[in-house]
């Protein structure tokens, strides 16, 4: 008897019925399961994570850990899910993108129980489906959105690294992810060196590496045409593209298993065509070294903003409510020149160019430096030039503020909400009537209202239209002290790090060029990058670092200074003379020392430094008076310093030269307190 009821119990699996079932069901049904898909999702990978563990299958190869018939109905089902979803977006948006969040998780589970190349197949079809749908949509731009949120959740996989298969052969098979165990993939992923390829080839974004490193070469293709010159009114897509990878690029720094460098270098050849999609969407970029250009750009970018002059909604942002097509032609990134012309409808706003621009230099910090000297060495001068001009806007984006900048910027925000409050006011007291004696009446002092009215305390009542309350930003008014401290500390950190990565940059690139036919082409361009961060607002840490940089270079290209351009020299003594009257003493050391080694050069060239002494000259008088960091005293410091490197400098103590730097040092003084009188003098009359 026992024998005869042993049959009756190998019913189905859950996971293998419930698929059959949802693929074969009738309308109404299928209406009920669309309707709680995360629930029959989740029950699905659970019944299958089960089924595993008591078959004691978690070991075997995935391929063979389910039968075909079971594979078959996933990828039926995926794609009945798929058509429900781009064929209901438009009449139920809500529901569309549910279901489509609900598949996203889905297929996230499935990287942990199936073959990874039967799910990148299973993303490719619903990407076909999507692409299918868009030339012809109505509103494509929904399409586009749902395909990101896909994306995004499946690349918040906790092997997602491991499913990318870093630092592998450029050249796979065609499967883009081998059939491996969950025990030995971990292990072995960071294992073999990049090969096959040429450098030049990994900062592409091709279809091999695209094959090879599935995820991260959707993502990336997903940032590469959201970023086109041509599409307009894509600007909450713009800023979904660079957050989701700016996230992602933020997971695997606070990620336990990836702290130590060579396993971050691995990591950085899943992005490495990221700077050359940066370098063809330079122009389209948030402009942060022209002020006026800013507020233009920024008014054009932000599309949920109305226009703080005219109050009226721009026509892009208008396109990006009704929704514009957007290109689904893969593409190859190389940056090719010359640039498309920028297009005002498609510039980034503040925010998405300075997640885009950290995104870049997290690329550059983590990349091994012979991967990119081998590709710099590749590229052309008008590239390399390219190159630097992005390096330039890192340095204008990422500006040191400091304690009292932030407080400053804290006590503007303030008053603007208090200028915006009597604008709101000055509006509707346009006219004399009801409205203006309604607002005259919310300013009678509070101890009168009791008087008025009995229910004057009753702050909540909806029907008490005679009070206008003003309600400030809460976001900007409730962070505690340590949080604005942390917040300044952090914001500190970021922008030295950032210079830092600029700087090492720059480095590779000199160590590249020296040698080459375009040395004197591409040196310049590297110094012009060095004086605009001394322009900037950097911090003393920095600040070290960049003088020993520019020391360094000078001393071994000399000629840019002093055969070339007189403009460089110029612009390098006014930036020195600027941070020799810093407040701070490591920096009027670090400036000393450069501008001392200035005049060195420049007298062991032709025995005198007449060019420094005119370009020091020159500087002072345009420093003194005008510039509100200038200080007298300090500079005195820094010229005492100065006067110390020459008597200690036993090479040239025989010659002219220590002399000429005392001579100059004491004609410096007079010649600085002549101009500050005279400029005083002149602006108290004044």
């Amino acid at each position: 008897m026992h024998q005869d009821v042993t049959p009756l119990l190998s019913v189905q699996l859950l996971h293998e019925e419930l698929a059959l079932q949802w693929v074969v069901s009738a309308t109404p049904v299928r209406e009920a399961a669309l309707s709680q898909a995360w629930f029959f999702f989740q029950l699905m990978s659970k019944s299958m994570t089960l089924h595993l563990h008591n078959s004691e299958r978690l070991d075997a190869p995935r391929a063979q850990r389910f039968p075909e018939r079971f594979v078959d109905d996933i990828s039926a089902l995926v794609c009945n899910v798929c058509t429900e979803i781009t064929s209901r977006y438009l009449q139920d948006a809500e529901f569309a993108e549910r279901l489509n969040s609900s598949l996203a998780f889905f297929l996230n589970d499935l990287l942990s129980l199936m073959d990874r190349g039967f799910v990148f197949a299973l993303i490719r079809s619903y990407y076909k489906q999507i692409n299918t749908k868009l030339p012809k949509a109505p509103n494509p731009n929904l399409l586009i959105s749902m395909r990101m949120d896909l994306i995004r959740i499946v690349c918040s996989h906790e092997h997602y690294v491991s499913l990318n298969l870093p630092c592998g052969r450029l050249s796979p098979p065609n499967s883009p992810s081998p059939s491996i165990s969950s025990t030995t993939s971990q292990s072995s992923v960071f294992s073999s060196p990049a090969q096959d390829k040429t450098v030049t080839n990994m900062f592409e974004l091709s279809v091999p590496f695209r094959q090879h490193h599935f995820l991260s070469g959707v993502i990336l293709t997903e940032l590469a045409l959201i970023l086109e010159p041509d599409v307009e009114g894509v600007f909450f897509l713009q800023k979904k593209a660079i957050s989701t990878l700016h996230n992602l690029l933020c997971s695997h720094d606070t990620d336990p298993r990836y702290t130590e460098p060579a396993v971050m270098r691995s990591i950085s050849y899943l992005y490495l065509p990221l700077i050359g999609i940066v370098l063809e969407t330079l122009p389209q970029l948030y402009d942060f070294t022209d002020p006026h250009a800013q507020r233009v750009r920024h008014a054009s970018s932000m599309m949920d903003e109305v226009d703080s002059d005219g109050g009226t909604i721009s026509q892009t942002v208008a396109m990006a409510i009704a929704g514009s097509p957007l290109p689904t032609v893969q593409k190859t990134t190389s940056f090719p020149l010359p640039p498309a012309p920028h297009r005002p409808g498609s510039a980034l706003s503040a925010e998405s160019s300075r997640n885009l621009l950290v995104c870049a230099l997290w690329v550059l910090k983590n990349a091994e430096q012979d991967c990119l000297h081998r590709w710099f060495s590749s590229l052309s001068v008008i590239q390399l030039t390219r190159v630097l001009e992005l390096l330039s806007l890192c340095v204008s984006c990422f500006q040191y503020k400091g304690k009292k900048a932030f407080e400053r910027i804290n006590s503007l925000t303030f008053k603007k909400s208090l200028d915006m409050k009597a604008r709101l006011e000055e509006a509707i007291l346009g006219t004399i009537g009801a409205r203006q004696d309604m607002v005259k009446r919310s300013r009678v002092p509070p101890l009168s209202l009791p008087e008025r009215s009995p229910y004057a305390t009753q702050e909540n009542v909806r029907w008490r239209k005679n009070v206008t309350q003003w309600k400030p930003s809460s976001e900007k008014t409730e962070k505690s002290q340590a949080e604005r401290e942390l917040e300044i500390t952090v914001d500190g950190n970021m922008a030295t790090e950032a210079n830092l990565v600029v700087l090492d940059t720059l480095e590779i690139i000199v160590q590249t060029v020296m040698l080459s036919e375009m040395r004197e082409s591409v040196l310049g361009g590297v110094l012009k990058v060095l004086l605009l961060s001394m322009s900037c607002n950097q911090s003393a840490l920095y600040l070290q670092h960049c003088f020993t940089s520019q020391r360094a270079l000078v001393s071994k290209f000399p000629e840019m200074l002093f055969e070339d351009d007189t403009e460089l020299c110029s612009d390098l003594c006014l930036r020195l003379l600027r941070h020799c009257s810093s407040c701070i003493s490591s920096v009027r050391t670090h400036a000393s020392a450069s501008l001392y080694l200035l005049m060195r050069q420049n007298f062991e060239i032709g025995s005198n430094f007449a060019r420094v002494k005119m370009q020091v000259t020159m500087s002072l008088s345009s420093l003194v008076g005008t510039s509100q960091k200038f200080n007298e005293d300090y500079l005195r410091r820094s010229l005492k310093t100065i006067l110390t490197y020459s008597e200690d400098d036993l090479e040239l103590r025989d010659t002219t030269f220590p002399e000429q730097v005392m001579h100059r040092a004491h004609v410096f003084v007079p010649s600085v307190l002549d101009v500050w009188m005279t400029r005083s003098h002149d602006v108290y009359h004044f």
